[in-house]
This record gives C-alpha cells, sequence and structure tokens, in this order.
C-alpha cells in the first residue's frame, strides 16, 4: 500500500494555485516648494564695490639689459637695499671696455694738447695786449707834440730876421758911396743880419717839414694800432679749431662707448629693494627683458589688479576703506591715485609694457603695513539712509522691464518698479512698491 502511493504521488503531481494579482504602489503627490516671501522695508542701501589688493612700493621699476648677452656678474640678491646710480649686473664685455679705456686715454691727450694750446693762447693774448697799449701811447704822445707852435715861432723869428736885415741893409745902403765900406760897422751888421736870416729860414722850413712829417708819424702810430688791435683780435679768436675738434670727437667716442657700457649694465635709477631677480652668471640674458623689479619700500601703498567693470564705477580721488590680511579688525583710509588708462590718467593706450594696475594711496597710519600683505578694498560708491529696499534676488527682469510679485491676500500680481541705488544685498525701490508690502521671490 505505501508502495502504491508513492508511485501515486510521483505519476500526479500537485499543481499550484493561481497567483493573486498585485496591488499597484500609489505615486507620490510632488512637493511643491515654498517660494521665498520678502517684505519692502525702509533703511541705508549702499552701493560698494570690493577688491583685493596688495601692499606694493609705490614707486616700482622694471629693469633690464638693453643688449643681449652672457651675464657676467651679478651684484645683488632677493630682498637686497641698493642705491640710486648703484650697477646691480653686468654682461660680459671685456673687448668694450678695453675699447672705452683706449678712448679715455685718447680724451685726456687731446684736453693736455688743448690745454696747453689755451696756455700759450692766453699768454700770447697778455703780450699782445701789451703791445696795443705800447702802440696806443706811442700814438697819443706823437699827437701831444702839435708842431703848429713851433712853426708860429718859426714864422715869428723868420719875420724878426727879415726886418733885422732890412734894417742893416739900409744901413749899409746909407754908406755904401763909401770906400771903406766893406770894412765899416754897417757891413759887418748887414753879413750877420743876414745869416741870422738864411738861419730863420732854414728854421722855417724845418718846421714846415716837423709838420708834414707829424701827420706821417701819426698816420704810422695809427696802423701800427690797427695791426696789434688785428693780431690781438686773432688770438682772442680762441685756439686752433682742430684741438677742440679733436677733444669733442674723442668725448663723442667716449660717450658712445660708455652708453654701449651701460647697456650692458643694470643700474639702479633709486634707493630701492630688489623685489624680483631672474639672473645667472653664465646664462644668456635678453634684450628689454625685464630681469630685476626694484621698489622704493620707503614708501608704500596698496596696487590692484580690476576687470573693467570694477574701474567703470572708480575715480582717481575716491576715498576708500581696506583691511589687511594680519588685521581682520583693524581699518585704514586711502585715496585712488591712479587708475589705467582710459579709467585715469596711467598709460596711454598702444603702450604694451603700459601699468594696468590700480594704485591707492595710504593716508591713515602706515605703521603696520607689510610688503605683500593681502589689503580687502572697499568703495562706497553711494549711500542713501532712509530709502525703500528689496534684496536683490526678490526683483526680476523681462526683456529690460524690471518688475516684483506682489501678495494681496490670496492674489498675486506683477507691479512694474524703479530701481536706484543696487548694493550687494540691498536694492533701493524708488517707485511701485510702497513699505510693508510683501514680494513673493521667483
Amino acid at each position: 500500500l505505501l508502495a502504491v502511493a508513492v508511485l501515486t504521488a510521483c505519476s500526479n503531481p500537485i499543481r499550484p494555485s493561481a497567483p493573486e494579482p498585485a496591488t499597484p504602489t500609489p505615486i507620490p503627490t510632488p512637493i511643491v516648494p515654498a517660494k521665498p516671501v520678502y517684505k519692502v522695508e525702509r533703511g541705508e542701501v549702499v552701493h560698494l564695490v570690493k577688491f583685493l589688493g596688495r601692499v606694493s612700493p609705490a614707486k616700482e621699476a622694471e629693469l633690464f639689459f638693453r643688449v643681449g648677452g652672457r651675464v657676467r656678474a651679478v651684484y645683488v640678491g632677493m630682498n637686497d637695499q641698493v642705491k640710486a646710480g648703484q650697477v646691480l649686473a653686468e654682461l660680459e664685455m671685456d673687448a668694450l671696455e678695453r675699447e672705452l679705456a683706449a678712448a679715455r686715454r685718447e680724451l685726456g691727450r687731446a684736453r693736455v694738447r688743448l690745454s696747453q694750446a689755451e696756455r700759450d693762447q692766453a699768454a700770447a693774448i697778455a703780450r699782445a695786449q701789451l703791445e696795443l697799449d705800447i702802440r696806443r701811447l706811442q700814438l697819443e704822445a706823437q699827437r701831444a707834440k702839435a708842431p703848429k707852435p713851433r712853426k708860429v715861432q718859426a714864422e715869428t723869428d723868420l719875420e724878426q730876421a727879415r726886418l733885422a736885415l732890412q734894417r742893416a741893409q739900409e744901413a749899409y745902403d746909407a754908406i755904401a758911396w763909401r770906400s771903406d765900406r766893406a770894412a765899416s760897422r754897417e757891413a759887418q751888421v748887414l753879413q750877420q743880419e743876414t745869416i741870422n736870416f738864411q738861419r730863420a729860414q732854414a728854421a722855417y722850413q724845418l718846421a714846415l717839414q716837423e709838420i708834414e712829417s707829424h701827420t706821417y708819424q701819426v698816420a704810422i702810430l695809427e696802423k701800427q694800432v690797427a695791426l696789434a688791435e688785428l693780431a690781438l683780435q686773432e688770438l682772442q679768436a680762441g685756439v686752433d679749431p682742430l684741438l677742440r675738434n679733436d677733444v669733442q670727437r674723442a668725448e663723442l667716442t667716449v660717450q658712445r662707448l660708455e652708453a654701449e657700457v651701460k647697456d650692458h649694465s643694470i643700474i639702479a635709477p633709486f634707493d630701492g629693494q630688489v623685489m624680483s631677480l631672474n639672473l645667472v652668471p653664465g646664462r644668456v640674458a635678453e634684450a628689454f627683458k625685464p630681469s630685476i623689479i626694484l621698489g622704493d619700500t620707503s614708501g608704500l601703498e596698496i596696487t590692484a589688479d580690476l576687470n573693467e567693470t570694477q574701474m567703470r564705477n572708480l575715480k582717481e580721488g575716491m576715498e576708500v576703506t581696506f583691511t589687511l590680511s594680519d588685521y581682520p579688525d583693524q581699518t585704514w583710509k586711502g585715496v585712488i591715485r591712479l587708475l589705467p588708462y582710459p579709467f585715469g590718467g596711467g598709460g596711454r593706450p598702444g603702450l604694451a609694457d603700459q601699468d594696468r594696475s590700480t594704485h591707492i594711496s595710504v593716508t591713515s597710519d602706515r605703521q603696520s603695513l607689510k610688503l605683500g600683505d593681502l589689503a580687502r578694498v572697499t568703495v562706497v560708491l553711494e549711500r542713501k539712509a532712509d530709502a525703500l529696499w528689496l534684496p536683490p534676488q526678490a526683483v526680476r527682469t523681462f526683456e529690460g522691464r524690471k518688475f516684483v510679485v506682489v501678495q494681496e491676500g490670496d492674489v498675486q500680481r506683477r507691479v512694474d518698479v524703479k530701481i536706484g541705488i543696487e548694493g550687494e544685498d540691498r536694492v533701493e525701490i524708488v517707485s511701485g512698491l510702497e513699505q510693508g508690502q510683501v514680494v513673493i521671490g521667483p
């Protein structure tokens, strides 16, 4: 019986019953997020511009070689203090230095030749001046020897001799009939007066000759004075121009070579500190590539690189406040000193290396400033103490139209608004809303 039962069970397996239909899972109702609600309030609205800057030297310069070459020596290191005119680095220029030394020696020789010629000329001028003075004195002395008085005297003497001769002739004529007239006193007197008359005639002729000779002597001395003046003028014209040309040519050569040496050197234009150094002895340096940045740390300021949107709202002379990373609770004051072109007077268009930074002068205590400190700068553009305001996110914009959605009981309606000052967290509502109204956010 047990075997029959087992066989029967194996030949007639039990069939499973049909499954019951599954109950569907209900779809949850979507949760609609609540829109933010804002209330129109009255208070202060401030339009600020905030940006980051760095404490930098007020005076800074990028220094470079004007020619390319291999670096011979670097005489400074990072953060070194240097003086104006100090050589900071040099390129290899041995041949140029030898050429400059030779040019300086030639200049020295040319100057010695010129100096000797000038000394000789000065002595010659002194002699020529003395010669001229002597000639002028001789001329004045000759002019002072006026022969006219002597002529008058000679004329008088001649007239007296003629009268005496006439009287002697008359006395002799009175005894001319006598046989002893030749031995008479009258004959002797006549002979003497004749001699005196002849002497007076000679003296008169000599006086006339002296007058004529005096004229020639004066003319000769005048010519000698003119020659002395000409000689002095020639000496006063200067030494041989070729000697001066030699000196000038040698000076130009030295100046040219010194300029080339300067082009091979980096020289500090002012007292300051080495802020950046990108030179290694033995390596090649490119021409006009900034290799050293020098800053005058005696005067510090805040510099910042701003975008055009920020700079468009700023003007030179605006007051600012800022905090430093090391002193977040302390506030400093400053003034925008310089904005880059075209927003201010810094640089000009077309200059690739123009300064694009905004410079802020510190007007409060500078003692706590440290080079490189991070500064958080705030500029107040506009401020209104008693204004209606909403958060910026409460105002919607569509096709240039600004509006808000106002909740009035169970009804919502759109209201156009006019915006005034736009701050970071508050926007001034000029018109369209009243204090206390409720605005639904987007």
